[in-house]
Order: structure tokens, then C-alpha cells, then sequence
């Protein structure tokens, strides 16, 4: 076929997936993100099955002077994993999960989704952080930083990605871990895709044995007094315990309406975890629970799975504290405008701050939470008032925020380019221009929170 010139025969007869253009059948249903917001007309698709296939992506779109957009599990809240006139270089096909119990290593495709992971390691009695919805891709993950329900007791999903198979820019494929290419694995780790295109991720595995998981409901009017008690506890908390409370909206089932809900994983026993979340019980009244033994696959599918179709703005801020009055002005923020989006908030703890500084790319360990305003809503017509709020909560966030930035895995389209040197610092942002001017001088892998090649 040639669209705008150019030919995609070559490229149908070296790739072993499909290769997708507007008009093909399943054109459409491959351009769309669980973003609704996001609507773009990529130049061509490619359904890759292999790094061959990344490579013959690469080629074609240098050979006609297009952009790549890489594609995993499409729940990139920003859309980078589509983008107009580009070529998408789509790896969910690409979902196979080996693990080596001995070495205690998962070798994960670069398509692959948490729930492919956590299934295969645990058959061995194995886990590794991942992230806290079990159908969100490994890589966009692994590649911002990776905060999950381990982190207390294994770190972030980047602390252990321990080598990776990248397809370049210039088409070739490269070996990366330690020893080979050890500045691009450190850029891997919390760098975004600036760098290549992952195709096999190789992650660190750690015994998982007895959980505690589920959650705990407040009422709104309780909302304050239980985030200030999770404030307080987290500050000492063992690191087997990670709490996550959200002030959200509940639709359906046992509890309705605005509700402060605290997701909980206790790595160890029920007498153990109640021990711990002692503070939580004692500050208002639990309204409703679901609190007990869990498989870490169990944990990790806690929150189900998050539906395509809803329209999605998120904005937050890394902090280095979280104040009473800075509480109260966020539960009436979320009191005013009930049921366009929630508030979450994520400690760093554990062996998550522990890590060595230099070790990755992800610049936040000298905070104390990541808190996000997730703004979800249906309807088209509430679009304004659903970024409103996101972008008003996020104000409230940034006289309290560690350096100036947020998440990388929860960042908008819109941030700039400031907010994405602060979500690093200065001294890491350098670092990681450098990388980018070593392996992508062109900038050829420019839809992510990009890093250019150039300061």
C-alpha cells in the first residue's frame, strides 16, 4: 500500500505481525488508548512479534522520515503510545514471561501486562514490584519507576530491572545490564522510553509468601483524621506494610458515595498487620471492610482492571511533607466536586528510599508521598471541569512539593518541559540529555516526557 508516498510493501514482507494503516481492519481498534481524551491517526502500525519486528520499524520509519511512538500496554495517561503521522511500534503481542527460579530472574517481553508476570513467578513461590492494576503494561512501569505494593520491602519496579534487550534508533539491538551498557540501564531505570525501544525486560525476583490485602472505608466526614493518622504511621510503619489512601467516589456495592478508602498489602500475618495498622482502626470509625489472606497475584488484582473509554487528566506532585492544613484543603477540594475524579496518595518507604541514589534515573526517593489527582469522568461535556479540578487539587500540592515535579507514569500531555527536569533535578536531567545525545541524537523517540538531545 502507499499512503502519502511512501510504501509499506517492503515492511508487510519483513515483519512477522500485522502492519496496520488508516482504513485496515483493526486500524482503529489498535490506535486507541484507555484514554478517551486521546484520539490520534498514527501513519502506520505495527503489531511487532519479535525485536525483528522492532527492527524493521525502525528502519522504515528513518528510511521516510518518521517519528516512533512505542506502544505497550496503551495506559499511558498522556497518549504517547499513539501519535499522529508516526509509526507506532506496537509490542502487545509480545507478552511471554520466562522465569529462571534459580537465578531469580523474570525474562518479560516488552508487551507484557502485570498480570502475565506476577501469574508465571509465582508459580515459583517469586514476585517483583509491580504496578498496583493488573492489566498495566510491564514497560511504561518499569521505565518511569515503578510504585507498587513491594516497594517497602523490594523497591520500585526500576531498582530491579536488571538488564533489557533495546532496539536503537539506528535499528540495532543492544544488550544491557551491569556491565554492558551500564549508563543506558541506569537511564532505563525511571528515564521513560527516551532511550529505545524495550523488547525484553529482565527483572529481579524475590520469595512472596503469606499477604494481608484489601481495604478499609471511612466516612468523608472521617476523611482528614484518617489521612493524618496514615501520615503519622507511615512515618514509622515496618516495611512490610504499604498503605494507599484514596479520597474517591464509590458507585456501587457495600459502600456509596464519597468514601476515604485505604488500600492496604502487609507482607506477613493478620496478627501482624493488625498490630501495624493499630493507628488506623483508632482514629474513626471503620464503615466497611474487606481485609484478609491474599496471594501476591490476588493482591495485585485487587483493583481489578482499568476500563478503556473513560476520559482521563492527572496532576500531582511529589512531596516532602504532607501538613494538616494542606490535608484539610484537599478533602474540601474533593468534598466540592464530588464524583469527577480521586485523590491518591503513595508513600515512598521502605527499601524504595534505601536504594542508592545513583543507582537510577528516578530522581524522588527524598520524598515522602506521591500525591495525584486522578481526574476520571465519562462524559465529554464535564472535560473542562474534569482538568479543572485535577489542575486546581495539584496547585493546592505544589508550595509542599520535594523538587517541583511529578510522576512520569501519572504526567499529562501538557507538562512542560520545566516539569520534567523537576521530576528528575538538575543533576539527573544532565545525565540523562547526555544519554539521549549518545542513543537517540535525533530524537526519533520523542513521544514521552521527552528528554532532548540537546540542554
Amino acid at each position: 500500500m502507499v499512503i502519502d508516498g511512501r510504501s509499506t510493501d517492503g515492511l508487510r514482507a519483513a515483519a512477522a505481525g500485522e502492519v496496520l494503516e488508516p482504513g485496515d481492519a483493526g486500524y482503529d481498534e489498535a490506535r486507541r488508548t484507555f484514554n478517551a481524551l486521546i484520539d490520534r491517526r498514527p501513519a502506520v502500525i505495527v503489531r511487532s512479534r519479535s525485536a525483528a519486528d522492532a527492527i524493521e520499524a525502525v528502519r522504515f520509519a528513518r528510511a521516510h522520515d518518521l517519528p516512533i511512538a512505542i506502544r505497550g500496554g496503551g495506559h499511558s495517561v498522556a497518549g504517547h503510545s499513539v501519535a499522529d503521522g508516526a509509526v507506532v511500534v506496537d509490542l502487545s503481542l509480545m507478552r511471554d514471561v520466562i522465569v529462571d527460579p534459580v537465578a531469580s530472574i523474570a525474562h518479560v517481553a516488552g508487551g507484557a501486562q502485570w498480570l502475565d508476570v506476577d501469574g508465571a513467578a509465582h508459580a515459583f513461590g517469586l514476585g517483583t514490584p509491580g504496578g498496583t492494576f493488573g492489566d498495566t503494561g510491564v514497560g511504561g512501569l518499569a521505565l518511569g519507576g515503578g510504585l507498587g505494593w513491594l516497594m517497602g520491602v523490594a523497591g520500585l519496579t526500576c531498582d530491579n530491572l536488571v538488564g533489557a534487550e533495546v532496539v536503537t534508533a539506528n535499528g540495532e539491538i543492544l544488550e544491557v545490564d551491569g556491565e554492558r551498557e551500564p549508563g543506558l540501564l541506569w537511564g532505563l531505570r525511571g528515564g521513560g522510553g527516551n532511550f529505545g525501544i524495550v523488547t525484553r525486560f529482565d527483572l529481579r525476583l524475590h520469595p512472596v509468601g503469606e499477604f494481608q490485602g484489601g481495604y478499609l472505608y471511612y466516612a468523608p466526614d472521617d476523611a482528614a483524621a484518617g489521612l493524618r493518622a496514615f501520615r503519622d504511621l507511615m512515618a514509622h510503619a515496618p516495611d512490610e506494610l504499604v498503605a494507599m489512601p484514596v479520597l474517591t467516589t464509590r458507585a456501587e456495592g457495600a459502600v456509596t458515595g464519597l468514601v476515604l478508602a485505604f488500600e492496604l498489602c502487609y507482607a506477613g500475618s493478620r496478627e501482624a498487620v493488625e498490630a501495624a495498622i493499630g493507628p488506623l482502626r483508632a482514629v474513626a470509625p471503620v464503615i466497611h471492610e474487606q481485609l484478609g489472606p491474599l496471594t501476591y497475584p490476588d493482591m495485585q488484582a485487587l483493583n481489578a482492571q482499568m476500563p478503556f473509554g473513560l476520559r482521563h487528566y492527572w496532576k500531582g506532585h511529589f512531596l516532602r511533607e504532607l501538613p494538616d492544613s494542606l490535608i484539610d484543603r484537599l478533602v474540601d477540594h474533593w468534598r466540592g466536586q464530588p464524583g469527577i475524579g480521586a485523590l491518591l496518595f503513595e508513600p515512598i518507604h521502605g527499601q524504595a528510599k534505601r536504594v542508592a541514589d545513583d543507582s537510577a534515573a528516578f530522581g524522588q526517593r527524598g520524598a515522602a508521598f506521591n500525591v495525584s489527582a486522578l481526574g476520571i469522568w465519562e462524559d465529554p461535556d464535564l472535560d473542562a471541569t474534569g482538568i479543572a479540578w485535577a489542575r486546581g487539587a495539584a496547585e493546592l500540592l505544589e508550595p509542599h512539593s520535594h523538587t517541583g515535579g511529578g510522576y512520569v507514569n501519572y504526567m499529562g500531555a501538557d507538562e512542560p518541559i520545566e516539569r520534567v527536569k523537576s521530576a528528575f533535578g538538575p543533576k539527573r536531567f544532565a545525565g540523562l540529555v547526555e544519554l539521549k545525545r549518545r542513543y537517540d541524537p535525533d530524537n526519533l523517540f520523542r513521544f514521552n516526557h521527552n528528554i532532548p538531545p540537546t540542554a
